[in-house]
């Protein structure tokens, strides 16, 4: 009786699959440090040991991709509160229109808690503009008059997330 062609081809791919498994684990395995400086670093070429370059940044600190200040402008402050506040005549002065407005809100103190700023730079829980899409302060602190977007569909908890990033992690791009 011959084996049938399937019952043939499973041993050998069996063994196939487990000599790889092997050749590739045969590599592995922690070095005798030979070749490295004191440091278990490379030796560098020539006198005094330099640092290794560093590494290109992989984001904000937040990790959070929508943490920009295009993001925020396109899809909030440009999106959505310059609707009413747009120059000059802006409610309390407050220009969200461009990211140059947005950006001159940064450290600009509020003018209905003055004690606070609009947007305090790496701090969403001390900036005014979170405590009024949020609706009140992290204590439950009440806003003057009402929570924005005034009249409209309170932003989305995503969005505002991607907006205390974008302020913890130092409002860049301002």
């Amino acid at each position: 009786m011959t084996p049938s062609p399937q019952t043939s081809q499973t041993p050998s791919a069996l063994l196939i699959a487990g000599l790889m498994v092997l050749l590739l684990s045969a590599g592995c395995g922690p070095g005798d440090g030979q070749g490295l400086d004191q440091d278990g670093n490379l030796p560098s070429s020539g006198g005094a040991s330099t640092p290794p370059p560093a590494a290109p940044p992989l984001g904000a600190p937040s990790g959070n991709p929508d943490a920009t200040l295009a993001w925020v402008q396109a899809n909030v402050f440009g999106g959505v509160c310059s609707q009413c506040h747009t120059g000059a005549s802006a409610p309390l002065g407050l220009d969200w229109s461009s990211q140059t407005h947005t950006c001159a809100n940064v450290a600009r103190q509020s003018q209905e808690i003055p004690a606070m700023k609009e947007i305090e730079s790496g701090n969403p829980a001390a900036s005014y503009v979170i405590w009024k899409v949020e609706g009140a302060g992290p204590g439950g602190e009440l806003i003057v008059p009402a929570r924005m977007p005034l009249n409209n569909a309170p932003l989305t908890a995503g969005t505002i997330q991607n907006m205390r990033d974008w302020i913890a992690d130092g409002a860049p791009g301002c």
